[in-house]
């Protein structure tokens, strides 16, 4: 119903007073019928405020009504009707949270052909026009889900779907599939058209660096193609930007892009491991490479409660390599 119907409830309150102190009337109690992202229908009694029309608010009564539960970590409210669990995806609105990281879900019922490559839609809670990478989190089976940078309309987003089973598969309609985190607006996304033919990237390759100059170490490289020009445009990749294979002493050798690497860590609790015990030269040497690294801006300081013990590796050639061991995030995640 697009404007709803008035009941002959009484409304618990006469008036309301806004921010301001002035005070608006209530005109009466309506009942909405509205549909989901998931197409359920989801039936709210609502006050009417004079002035107040273009939106209203789900209180502590629908919720205490449905006994639903809010779930903010994946930002869905849920609630057991007689037919199913209904799903009723949120947004939160906080500055100071820099990414907001929600749950994306099936919409409905999706079959999947045999070796197919198929499009589908899936629920997110995002406003129209929002721009964000789906992370694939959960196992489904045969079907594989790829990282897929898309565009929400109407809380939803296209994603493609791969079936490299035997048999044909489905995905029931609300199963989890992974994580919704958007875009910054800084950060361009490129459409890809078919517009890189070979002579365009030779091209572009060309004018970023020099790709005619042999690398030090070049026939030690090995590319995952077995293609001539594919290896050949693969080489001269490597050639262009050389300065970033080249140790410099620090850590990572070189970069040219701002990135920061998150992991969402749910509503799992935090995991605190016990340092290994170590020889004092190897205490040193451990703090030099937490200095470089600091230095480099590839770590930052924390005071979390998440922990891990560091593992030092010394190579075949003599040089010890500085590690992270995660035994537990492996194995409970």
């Amino acid at each position: 119903m697009l404007y709803g119907d008035k009941l002959g409830d009484e409304a618990p309150v006469d008036s309301v007073e806004v921010i301001g102190g002035f005070v608006l009337p209530v005109l009466g109690v309506w009942s909405f019928e509205m549909q989901s992202v998931y197409g359920q229908l989801v039936t709210v009694k609502a006050c009417i405020i004079e002035g107040c029309t273009a939106e209203l608010l789900l209180g502590v009564d629908f919720l205490r009504g449905h006994e639903a539960t809010m779930d903010f970590p994946k930002n869905e409210v849920r609630y057991q009707d007689d037919k199913a669990q209904v799903v009723i995806p949120f947004r939160t609105f906080d500055e100071a949270v820099r990414t907001s990281v929600a749950t994306v879900r099936t919409v409905r019922r999706t079959r999947i052909a045999l070796g197919t490559v198929v499009p589908m839609q899936v629920a997110v809670a995002a406003e129209d026009g929002e721009r964000g990478i789906f992370v694939p989190t959960k196992n489904t089976g045969a079907v594989m889900l790829a990282t897929t940078v898309a565009e929400v309309k109407g809380g939803r987003a296209w994603v493609p779907t791969i079936n490299a089973g035997g048999s044909r598969a489905k995905l029931p309609p609300k199963q989890q599939l992974g994580t919704w985190i958007p875009l910054d607006h800084d950060m361009e996304v490129l459409d890809l058209k078919g517009e890189l033919s070979r002579e365009r990237l030779t091209s572009w390759l060309k004018e970023i660096g020099d790709t005619a100059t042999p690398l030090d170490n070049e026939e030690e490289v090995r590319i995952g193609t077995e293609d001539p020009e594919g290896r050949a445009l693969v080489m001269k990749l490597l050639r262009a930007y050389r300065q970033v294979s080249v140790s410099t002493g620090d850590c990572p050798p070189s970069t040219a892009l701002d990135i920061e690497h998150h992991i969402d860590t749910g509503k799992e609790a935090p995991i605190m491991l016990k340092r290994r015990r170590q020889a004092q030269t190897e205490d040193a040497m451990v703090e030099g490479n937490v200095r470089k690294m600091l230095n480099a801006g590839v770590i930052e300081k924390g005071n979390g409660a998440w922990g891990f013990p560091v593992v030092l590796v010394k190579k075949k050639d003599g040089e010890v390599r500085f590690c992270v061991r995660l035994p537990r995030a492996k194995q409970d995640h």
